[in-house]
């Protein structure tokens, strides 16, 4: 494991474009922002990036632009946040390099983010161990209520910390764990997950050390189908010690489910599609006395803006037999 270098008041701050753009508006908000928290941290720099006719306005630049501006901000920085999600960190993400690896390594930055920026996380932690942070792209600092709380962890000021919710629940038939579950922290939006699995081939020897966080509001039920037949193809759900799934695209599936139900004439319920998806693994794991736990949670995903979970990939990670997430650091060197 490589621990980022902690936060201090000298520590410089890039901020990059990984995927889309943000609006007039957003920019506005979000340098006013900045000029705040220049007071607590100075050394701030925003790799802007040249624009074309041509770019989709889906995506803030071109692949070689959006990749140059990472190298660039790679090579000094000591927190790498990306301003904004959206789609395309991947087309960047693949094309790094021993020698960027080795910046990285070397920077030992602390690097953010969520959605898009799950390519990121997870690719940085499989290549080179190094640990990072589920939580908000920079633009989402706006508007989070656990900004502070982020920048403390950051700053080596908690070396644990955990999340209990009420809503929290398991969704075995048989309810949940009678002892704790230990594993290492990976995942964040599902879809892109998949997508740097397959684009990167990351491989392990093992699936069996991690807990796999998972949440996607814009997959259907049967883009839903399609990630987890990806995912178990790899042999994850038949390895890992559990998995937590926040928010998803849960009035879709109801919708979706609603009209099946109505097509074929027969009325089922529909419980939780996820948990149908992998019944064969949960199966088979009950035959083994392995059991598959899911966790479902109401405060990982997108939309979450009250305390949000933040998750660090590749850190020591506990669940609870009553459902509560512990991380235990340190976070930072």
């Amino acid at each position: 494991m490589i621990l980022p270098k902690k936060l201090t008041d000298t520590s410089q701050i890039n901020f990059i474009y990984t995927s889309s753009p943000t609006s007039a508006s957003q920019m506005k908000a979000f340098l006013k922002f900045v000029e705040k928290k220049k007071k607590e941290f100075p050394n701030f720099k925003i790799f802007e990036v040249e624009r074309n006719d041509l770019d989709p306005r889906y995506l803030v630049a071109s692949e070689n632009e959006r990749l140059k501006r990472l190298r660039q901000a790679i090579k000094s920085a000591d927190w790498l946040s990306p301003i904004y999600g959206g789609t395309g960190c991947g087309d960047i993400v693949r094309y790094l390099t021993k020698e960027d690896l080795s910046w990285l390594r070397r920077q030992r930055p602390i690097i953010n983010g969520a959605s898009d920026t799950t390519f990121l996380l997870n690719y940085l932690y499989f290549k080179l161990k190094l640990l990072t942070f589920h939580f908000s792209n920079a633009y989402g600092f706006l508007f989070h209520n656990a900004f502070d709380f982020f920048t403390e962890i950051i700053s080596g000021k908690i070396e644990s910390f955990a999340y209990e919710r009420k809503a929290y629940r398991w969704l075995n038939p048989n309810a949940g764990p009678k002892k704790k579950i230990e594993g290492i922290a990976i995942g964040g939006n599902l879809s892109t997950f998949r997508d740097l699995l397959d684009v990167c081939d990351i491989r392990q020897r093992t699936w069996g050390d991690y807990i796999l966080f998972i949440e996607d509001i814009e997959v259907d039920i049967e883009d839903l189908h399609r990630i987890i037949i990806s995912l178990d193809q790899k042999g994850i759900f038949m390895n890992v010690k559990a998995v937590v799934i926040g928010v998803m695209n849960e009035g879709a599936f109801t919708h979706q489910w609603s009209r099946l139900n109505v097509i074929f004439g027969k009325q089922v319920k529909l419980d939780h599609i996820f948990e149908y998806l992998v019944s064969g693994v949960i199966e088979e794991r009950d035959e083994k006395n392995d059991p598959l736990y899911i966790l479902q949670v109401n405060n990982f995903g997108h939309g979450i803006f009250k305390d949000q979970m933040i998750i660090p990939i590749g850190a020591k990670t506990i669940i609870h037999p009553d459902g509560k997430i512990e991380f235990v650091g340190p976070f930072v060197e």
